[in-house]
Parts: C-alpha cells; structure tokens; sequence
C-alpha cells in the first residue's frame, strides 16, 4: 500500500509537523509505503526527521493561500499510490490533492487540524472561510473517501458545518522513549510550550500569576517558543505593566535546549481557548510532567487517569488551576507525571496511532472492515 501525503514536516511549524511526521514513521513500520509532498522549507527551518520520504515542491507564489501552479504536476509525478491524504483546509495544496485524486480515480483523505472548529474559522479572514467552504470545500469533504480528526468535539463541528463523508477519530501520535533531561532544581516552575500567537491565550497565564500574587514569589513561569513578534511584544509589555519579575521568555527552542527546558517545568499549561488536540500536552505528559488544558480542548482524560487539570477556558478557572498546581506537593506531582506517561503509553504511541490509520487505510480500499472509530 502506497500513500502521499501532503502538509509540511518543517520543524518551524510545530505540533503538525511532529505529529504528521510520527504518523508517517510509523506508518512506515507497519508496512505502508507513506510518503510526503512538500514546499521548501522556511527561513531556519529543517525536517522534524529523516525516516520519512519527502518529495519537495516549488514554493508557492504567495504564501495566505499557497498557490502554485505547477503543484499539480508534481503530485502526479511523485509517483502512483492508492490512497492520497491532505494535511489542513482552506489552502490550495488541500484542494489540488482533492483534483489529482479524483482524475486518478483515487481515494484521499482529508484532516482538517482543528481548523473547521468554529472559532478558528471567526478568528481570521472569516468572510472567505465561509465563501470558500460554500463554493469549494465543503464538496471537496464530502467526496473524501473519510474525513480524519482527533477527537469526538471536532467531528461534531464537522457534522455541524455539513460534513457527510465518514469520519474517523484518530488522536496524533508521541514517540514514546526515555528523556536523560531532568529537573535540576526545586523551584516550582509553570511553563509555556508552544507557538507564541493570540489564539493561544498565553496572557492568560500572565494575569494569574499576577493574580496569585505572594503565592508565585519563589515560582517561575516559562514561556517557550516563537511566533508573532509583535503579540510576544505586547506579552513582555504586560509583564511590565504588571510587574512581573519571574517571568522568562526563551524563544524558539529546538534539541537539547527544548529538552532540557521542558524538563525543568514542574507543570505544563495549555491556556488556549481551543485546540483539536494540542501537541503541546504529549511532550509534557511523555516527559511525565502533570499539565493544565482548557475543556477548549478534548483532555478530560486529565480527571480519569489524574495527570493534570482540565479547567473551564476562562481566567478564574486558569487562574484557580494554577493555585491548585502549586498547592500539590513535589510527591503528589511525581504521582500524577506517571499517571500521564503511563496514558500515553496505552492509547498515543506511534504504534497504535499507525495501525489505526492503517486499518482506515484498508478499509478505504475495501480490503477490511469497518474500524469502530469510524462513524458513518
């Protein structure tokens, strides 16, 4: 079995490229033949990996919509498969997939990141969401042979936009291995991992430590990543504004460096309004460190297998999960790391992601039955 994707496995662009990149790998491991289409990397950027098979397109004439008009061609000249799969919605690398397929008379596959959650389609250019949805992409869904998201929240708001296509729930994969990295200190510290943008609500970590006064004196907050420069600008001005004195910002991070920042937290905190899943959480619970997340995302496995909190988005609840955080001993903390990695361990490892994609892949082609993550 032979499969092209298309997407990006550019370091630069974060969680999809880790997770694109792992499913791919594991893929790989069990027997399918998964390669990937993609434009150049950024400025500074590199590949997440070397185990996967990349077929580099020119770069696009313009960068909103990532047009290009040979991209056509040269998904059919990376050669002949039987199941072709789109990484993202509203650019054109989605749709011309979509094309080459149908012509072929090939099945594909469409995951939409997350971006067909109602909020991220009011965030930005909302007017052409819309447009392009009623004219394009809708139909483009739902001539997919399956529609693939990570969790039941996001099929539902695929079902509300009008999705008719099967749907398969498939979470994105970690590679599960052990990390030399350890904290080196005792100081109680809340970090940030991630891309540095208004949709993820880093202030919000900003305003409960101010809120929480005296009880952060001797804690630390670390925001780890890059991004938007100029709302990173308005993050640091607030921490003056507020007087914030333990509070860091590292920058774009990547190797040793990543690692052993990440493994000096004492908890993670994803305070975004909403996520599909949020790549974010697997490199702190695989690091077995307990973690915060927002109900904008599907982590309520935080309460079942106790290895974080999943609050309300909103400050007070924010602002009252890191109080909670920080009124849980080093013990108690250590506790609920294992609880996380051992989840992951069970439901999130590069294997058991592939051989779900696997079989949808079979079934896609008529050579197995229906898997049961697979609704109708």
């Amino acid at each position: 079995m032979k499969v092209l994707h298309t997407g990006t496995l550019d370091v630069n662009a974060g969680g999809p490229a880790m997770s694109t990149y792992y499913t791919l790998w594991g893929l790989q491991q069990q027997g399918v033949e998964a390669e990937l289409l993609m434009y150049p990397l950024s400025e500074g950027g590199r590949l997440r990996g070397d185990q996967v098979k990349v077929h580099f397109a020119k770069a696009p004439w313009e960068h909103k919509l990532a047009f290009s008009p040979t991209l056509k061609k040269e998904i059919k000249n990376a050669g002949s498969f039987d199941i072709y799969h789109a990484q993202g919605v509203w650019q054109y690398p989605t749709y011309a997939l979509a094309d080459v397929a149908k012509k072929l008379g090939k099945p594909y596959v469409i995951t939409p990141r997350g971006m067909l959650y109602p909020q991220d389609i009011a965030k930005s250019s909302t007017k052409f969401k819309e447009w392009s949805l009623k004219v394009r992409l809708l139909k483009d869904l739902n001539q997919a042979a399956c529609v693939q998201v990570t969790c039941d929240e996001e099929m539902l708001h695929c079902r509300n936009l009008g999705v008719t296509s099967p749907i398969a729930v498939i979470p994105n994969p970690i590679e599960i291995r052990i990390y030399e990295e350890k904290k080196q200190d005792d100081i109680f510290r809340l970090g940030y991992l991630g891309r540095i943008s208004p949709r993820k609500n880093v202030e919000g970590l900003l305003y409960a430590w101010a809120n929480l006064k005296e009880m952060v004196n001797n804690a630390e907050l670390l925001i780890i990543g890059g991004g938007d420069a100029t709302y990173e600008a308005f993050l640091k001005n607030e921490v003056k504004r507020l007087g914030l004195q333990n509070v860091k910002f590292t920058g774009f991070l990547s190797g040793k460096e990543k690692d052993e920042a990440i493994a000096s937290l004492s908890v993670l905190a994803m305070p975004s309004e909403f996520e599909n899943f949020g790549n974010v959480i697997l490199e702190g619970l695989i690091r077995k460190i307990p973690c915060i997340a927002t109900k904008g995302a599907p982590w309520q496995e935080f309460e079942t297998h106790h290895c974080g909190w999943w609050v309300d988005y909103s400050q007070e609840g924010i602002t009252s999960a890191i109080e909670k955080a920080l009124n849980t001993s080093r013990e108690e903390l250590a506790i609920m790391g294992e609880n996380g990695r051992a989840l992951l361990e069970q439901n999130y490892t590069v294997e058991a992601v592939a051989i779900k994609m696997k079989s949808l892949y079979e079934w896609i082609l008529k050579k197995s039955n229906k898997p049961e993550f697979v609704y109708l």
